[in-house]
């Protein structure tokens, strides 16, 4: 099992890679907003960034706090989170070029608004937070901690409800969400074909 320098290295380069292709996103897509302001919240950023800090800062400065192994079977959740977070990155990437525009960090209906239903999101609802379970499940693999089961937690309760919101605001607002709604599943796809 890889701990210490190499636990908080691999969680920078998540981080890193996330937020680079988040900005880049965010700054493409930002032009096209129809309405006021950008896709960021400012608030909601900073307060990753000091969680970002302690996930990456922990494994150096509180080992104690995770899980360790001497065996090489430590490895095999390590590899197979570092595998989670990169197909998690590629349907982030995946699912926000379908989005557009139309992403925001809070639930909000912008002008001209429609139902995104290509892509991803002829899958699941939510494939852009469906992204942000696998980032965190993937650190929780790679460095298993209390900070990072934390973190994972955290991102489970405050997404799930903030699906929820968002939902509920569409179903009143936007045109034919409740029956998008009705038909395709919210985080993750399903098995079997509906018929």
């Amino acid at each position: 099992m890889l701990i210490g320098i190499p636990q908080s290295a691999a969680t920078f380069i998540t981080i890193l890679l996330f937020y680079t292709v988040d900005f880049l996103l965010i700054r493409r897509y930002d032009k096209q907003r129809q309405g006021s302001g950008s896709g960021r919240a400012w608030d909601f950023t900073l307060f990753i960034f000091l969680l970002a800090a302690i996930l990456i800062l922990q494994p150096i400065l509180l080992p104690a706090l995770s899980y360790r192994t001497a065996s090489r079977w430590g490895l095999i959740p390590q590899a197979a989170g570092a595998f989670l977070i990169l197909t998690a990155l590629a349907l982030h990437i995946w699912a926000r070029a379908h989005l557009r525009h139309y992403y925001a960090e809070r639930v909000e209906v912008q002008p001209g608004h429609q139902v995104i239903d290509t892509g991803p999101y002829k899958l699941m609802r939510h494939p852009v937070i469906t992204s942000f379970f696998g980032i965190a499940a993937g650190l929780f693999l790679l460095n298993p901690a209390l900070t990072t089961l934390a973190a994972l937690l955290y991102t489970i309760w405050d997404f799930t409800r903030a699906a929820r919101q968002e939902e509920d605001l569409l179903a009143r607002t936007l045109p034919g969400y409740a029956d998008y709604a009705r038909r395709t599943p919210r985080f993750l796809p399903r098995l079997t074909r509906s018929r």
